[in-house]
């Protein structure tokens, strides 16, 4: 199968004829590609990603899936009325019966690209252990025995996938699915997130999808778990992805508004957390 990639053309009938006469003569241009329609098949729910390599599709069949016994991809909480359950962190009473009896939790719900590191600045009322969500009929908790577990969210609309560390004692929703491993070991999560964050895992991931540029993507749950990961082994990347996530979060210790908020930026006797 012949295929020809002229997204980048205004008015592609030009080039298209130049390709095809090009193919004709036996030098084919770039934006030619000569595949095999069986080897997108190595490709789960075969995408027709015609313009990468046989042998970047046959990574699917090389590398293990992401899924497997000891970590897993989630989707959670849908409020279905977030007026009535969700507030902005800072309009949540903080008084001693909140504190020994807590009813709003930190709730990662999404947002924009932001790699590493993102703001958590939604609660939920996940009072009872949403007692009132649960009587509340538009309301749908899903995978509730995951909720406050340390684990890697991401936005699921974005144009880039934008992993970040999720703490524990928090309430991940719908579109913002989480990452969880087994034993909730920081070191392996933190090992995990510049993997999925690299730019092989990024053409990966694309590649199921069957985009080939930077508009909007949907980064479904489905899509996460059935995607090649390589397996990276390197002791330092612990470290590295706790060092990015530091340096991000640092601007937000000077933020009023932000849970990570220690004291103004001018402060003299300001210091940073990491």
């Amino acid at each position: 199968m012949i295929c020809f990639r002229l997204l980048d053309a205004k008015d592609p009938a030009q080039p298209l004829a130049d390709a095809v006469h090009a193919l004709a003569r036996g030098a084919a241009t770039q934006d030619t590609y000569a595949v095999d329609p069986v080897s997108f098949r190595h490709v789960p729910n075969a995408p027709f990603a015609y313009w990468v390599s046989d042998t970047i599709r046959k990574l699917f069949t090389t590398l293990p899936p992401f899924e497997k016994e000891e970590r897993t991809a989630k989707v959670g909480l849908q409020t279905s009325d977030d007026f009535r359950f969700v507030r902005c962190s800072w309009e949540t009473p903080i008084t001693p019966e909140e504190l020994t009896q807590r009813n709003w939790y930190h709730f990662a719900k999404g947002g924009s690209y932001s790699p590493f590191y993102a703001d958590i600045h939604l609660k939920v009322n996940w009072a009872d252990q949403g007692n009132e969500m649960e009587t509340f009929s538009g309301s749908v908790i899903r995978n509730s025995d995951y909720y406050f577990r340390p684990g890697l969210t991401w936005p699921s609309r974005t144009t880039q996938f934008g992993l970040r560390i999720l703490p524990k004692n928090c309430v991940f929703g719908h579109k913002g699915p989480t990452i969880f491993l087994d034993n909730n070991n920081p070191e392996m999560l933190l090992s995990l997130l510049p993997v999925m964050l690299s730019s092989t895992a990024d053409q990966l991931i694309s590649l199921s999808l069957n985009a080939a540029d930077k508009t909007a993507r949907s980064f479904e749950v489905g899509v996460i778990k059935r995607m090649a990961i390589p397996e990276k082994k390197d002791d330092r990347l612990p470290k590295l992805a706790s060092d990015a996530w530091s340096q991000k979060r640092r601007p937000d210790t000077a933020n009023a508004t932000s849970h990570a908020f220690v004291a103004p930026a001018l402060a003299p006797q300001k210091t940073y957390l990491s």
